[in-house]
């Protein structure tokens, strides 16, 4: 299939890319304009787009895919005042453009992202905070175009992510320096549980996805998520990254923060795991290639 992936040179993005090569697919790239690229994209059609959406319906009548694949995203966990433009201008109103360059196109297979923390407190739709609220805004949206054009729809619910390359201020990554450093860390008590999700098993995921939408009748609208085989809590994932790498022990006061407002403390669970898909690397087995790739980083610096 010809498939078109929206924020290619992100975290995700350039993961799912060689994803879709390696299983013989046609790849065209949309970036946004000043993006680095890397090799993850070489052999691939790629645009540069700015974020008020010039090129994008060029991009798209040029490439004539036969799925688009949406992963482009801004995330903030706590907004500012200066956060709300770009939430906005990236998550929904991007997106809006997005699904009209593909009906002007004739594409009508989208896949996309949404992620668990729509549901606080597991609920059907309460947003954990402003991100989320734009990615079920950037949903609506999608749905009017659903009932309008037909377009068929895979959203895919995603929980924390995690894998090499990743330059991403989330907590793994804070943990991981702090151990390196052998700084302390502050914390709330650790209790809430989290889903970690390995990078290479997500882009597996959203490739499978890819080939089960082009399935779905004229109009048709499915929800997954694709989650790790067990949640932890966060005393339970310091304790894996100790066990990995004993000689980089973190050292972590719990209790000495309080806990996040609005945190999640159970991961919401309420749709279906996408057929088919299941993951592979658990975290151990991922903690411990971080692990092994940052040391071997480090041998070759020195």
């Amino acid at each position: 299939m010809r498939i078109l992936v929206t924020g290619a040179s992100g975290f995700l993005g350039s993961h799912v890319v060689p994803e879709l090569r390696k299983r013989g697919h046609e790849v065209g790239c949309l970036v946004r304009t000043g993006s680095i690229l890397d090799h993850s994209h070489e052999g691939c059609f790629v645009w540069r787009v700015e974020d008020n959406g010039k090129g994008l319906h060029a991009a798209v009548q040029a490439f004539d895919p036969d799925v688009v694949v949406h992963l482009a995203a801004h995330y903030v966990c706590e907004h500012g005042e200066e956060d709300i433009s770009p939430l906005i201008r990236t998550n929904v109103e991007f997106g809006a453009y997005l699904l009209d360059a593909m009906g002007e196109a004739g594409c009508d297979a989208l896949v996309y992202t949404g992620t668990a923390w729509q549901h606080y407190q597991s609920r059907e739709y309460c947003p954990v905070n402003l991100y989320a609220a734009t990615k079920q805004a950037f949903s609506t949206i999608a749905e009017y175009y659903r009932d309008a054009e037909g377009l068929r729809l895979l959203e895919l619910h995603l929980y924390d992510s995690y894998g090499p390359d990743d330059r991403r201020p989330k907590l793994l990554n804070q943990l991981l320096d702090a151990a390196e450093a052998g700084t302390e860390v502050a914390m709330s008590e650790g209790t809430q549980q989290v889903h970690l999700v390995h990078v290479d098993d997500l882009s597996r995921g959203v490739a499978m996805a890819c080939e089960q939408v082009v399935a779905f009748p004229a109009g048709e609208r499915r929800t997954y998520r694709l989650p790790s085989e067990k949640a932890v809590t966060i005393r339970e994932l310091v304790a894996v990254l100790n066990e990995v790498n004993p000689s980089h022990t973190l050292q972590v006061k719990w209790g000495a923060c309080p806990p996040r407002a609005r945190a999640v403390h159970e991961p919401w669970e309420g749709c279906p795991i996408l057929p088919n898909w299941k993951p592979e690397i658990s975290l151990q087995v991922g903690l411990a290639s971080l692990r092994q790739a940052s040391a071997m980083a480090e041998t070759a610096r020195s």
